[in-house]
């Protein structure tokens, strides 16, 4: 009989509410309805999940300190967002003790991509393209679904769907049997036609300087 995996980022606590297993913070960051930060709200978490960032949830709510340092750097670009060609580069300028390393090609390649900073315990950040509009959204990659060692579907936190509860995502991104470019995204409000636009991984930076991020 087939076999169905689900493997998650190990530092996930998929309780009631999704939150760090080290601290049991709550993890999910939701994006509002006027802002277009989907891939800050994705930085916060992937920073919390490498033990970067305290609070990726009320980053607002801190007058000093790494959180308050993160929402400085963030709060400029929060109406209009960051640019998958942007993204690196405001990683970069966090200092925040990390480096993005970014992946692009075929869906194939992107989910070896994803699967394997996983397995490392890095978080990925993945574009995911609608493919009847053409816009461009951000979420975090939490886990991969696989059947028969194959990866089928990234499962991963947008920052725009409804927090999950008792679950490690609010979303996946469905590949059908031939990774063709077209996939199915599918949140609890929506299902839609979309693609896999890119990846950047966040790796901790070896060697580096103590970053003004770092909890």
């Amino acid at each position: 009989m087939p076999s169905l995996t689900q493997k998650l980022h190990p530092a996930l606590y998929p309780g009631r509410q999704l939150a760090l297993s080290a601290s049991r913070q709550p993890l999910f960051s939701r994006q509002g309805v006027w802002d277009s930060g989907s891939s800050l709200h994705c930085v916060a978490m992937a920073l919390a999940l490498l033990g970067k960032l305290s609070d990726p949830v009320d980053v607002r709510g801190y007058a000093s300190g790494p959180v308050a340092h993160f929402w400085d750097r963030a709060w400029p670009h929060y109406l209009h967002g960051v640019a998958p060609s942007e993204l690196a580069g405001f990683i970069w300028e966090l200092r925040a003790d990390v480096r993005p390393v970014e992946a692009e090609g075929s869906p194939d390649e992107l989910l070896r991509f994803c699967a394997q900073e996983l397995a490392a315990g890095w978080p990925v950040i993945v574009w995911i393209c609608n493919r009847r509009t053409g816009g461009r959204h951000a979420a975090l990659v939490t886990g991969i679904e696989e059947q028969d060692t194959v990866p089928q579907a990234l499962l991963v936190l947008d920052p725009a769907a409804a927090a999950p509860v008792l679950a490690a995502c609010n979303a996946r991104l469905e590949f059908g049997g031939s990774h063709a470019p077209d996939a199915s995204y599918l949140t609890a409000e929506t299902s839609v036609r979309a693609s896999l636009d890119g990846a950047i991984s966040i790796r901790p930076q070896e060697g580096g300087p103590t970053g003004a991020c770092c909890a």
